[in-house]
């Protein structure tokens, strides 16, 4: 099985958890972006993946190209043009001070192509899955098109095809995102998350009302819903419960077709929580690619989710299948 994904990559320059973006003299340099960050988890599971994206052609695309190539991600679909790199300014947060962003990422190299920059029917050859997430069509209507030709070209193949839904509300608003979303989702084979997305009931969409994190009781009238009408075989999300920046409640839930499968909740320490969203990814991704059970395949994202928790940086690059037992893992010293 060969899994390829589409979307931009950047550079995170983030704050110790002690200091502000205000008062911060210097930064920690990262690089990911979510669908890379799912590829990094897959790549060092044994799993053959490529990533399609746009970099410069100076140090900086250099610097990413032989990040991915170390980790055994393939890069001869990625188009070097433009002159910058996406950034974003992350202010890690601390007890009651969240976790904020800052973007600037509207002139890069992704952003700036669109549709004609990429041939899908080429380079989906030999592929046999394409993931993407609500990231890329939320940037531009050129991104969003781009989107669209890749999806119709992984369609036609016969590619499996997964959606991390991924709403980023400092990039477009709720309302437009579930506009956009719906039609795309319909291509799709697994998603993960139920929002943004259109689910319209007497003029109303039935989740909207919904509290954070609702029990397999009310969401399984909506998610069986959500399968009937978008034609989407597996369902994958976590519910996190926030008892402060530095702590967390999580647990994991899988729907196939009217069957919910669900973990128990999971108090997790924080070091650095981005790009644990996309370890989970990774981890379901992992499971239905290798046709495991889905109480195993759940375990192990959410195993692997936790343990992304207390590693630094955008992306986990550990072997997936050795997560199954992290939820179940002593804290003693292993020797």
């Amino acid at each position: 099985m060969k899994l390829i994904t589409f979307g931009e990559i950047m550079m995170r320059l983030s704050t110790p958890p002690q200091a502000t973006l205000t008062n911060n003299p210097s930064f920690d340099v990262n690089i990911g972006g979510s669908e890379m960050n799912v590829l990094m988890g897959l790549a060092s599971s044994g799993v053959d993946v490529s990533m399609v994206t746009a970099l410069p052609g100076n140090a900086f695309g250099r610097r990413v190209t032989q990040l991915l190539k170390m980790h055994n991600i393939d890069t001869s679909s990625i188009k070097y043009q433009g002159e910058r790199i996406g950034v974003n300014f992350m202010e890690l947060g601390f007890g009651v001070r969240s976790t904020s962003v800052v973007y600037d990422r509207k002139h890069s190299s992704f952003n700036q192509s669109g549709p004609d920059d990429y041939d899908f029917e080429k380079i989906f050859e030999g592929f046999d899955w394409f993931h993407f997430s609500g990231i890329t069509p939320a940037l531009t209507k050129e991104l969003e098109a781009a989107l669209l030709k890749a999806l119709e070209a992984a369609k036609g193949r016969g590619m499996k095809i997964s959606a991390d839904l991924n709403f980023r509300g400092n990039l477009w608003s709720f309302e437009e995102a579930r506009k956009v979303m719906s039609p795309l989702v319909k291509y799709c084979d697994v998603l993960f998350g139920y929002e943004p997305l259109e689910l319209i009931e007497d003029n109303k969409d039935i989740k909207d009302g919904l509290e954070r994190n609702p029990d397999a009781d009310t969401l399984k009238p909506i998610l069986d819903k959500i399968h009937e009408f978008y034609g989407i075989e597996t369902i994958a999300f976590t519910q996190r419960t926030v008892i402060n920046s530095n702590k967390n409640s999580i647990k994991g839930v899988i729907s196939n077709k009217g069957e919910i499968t669900e973990t128990a909740a999971y108090e997790v320490d924080i070091l650095d929580r981005i790009g644990s969203g996309d370890a989970f990814t990774a981890g379901v991704l992992y499971g239905l690619i290798h046709q495991h059970p889905a109480e195993h395949t759940l375990k192990t994202a959410l195993g692997n989710m936790l343990y992304k928790h207390t590693i630094t940086g955008d992306f986990l690059a550990e072997d997936i299948q050795n997560m199954s037992d992290i939820l179940d893992g002593s804290k003693e010293v292993k020797r």
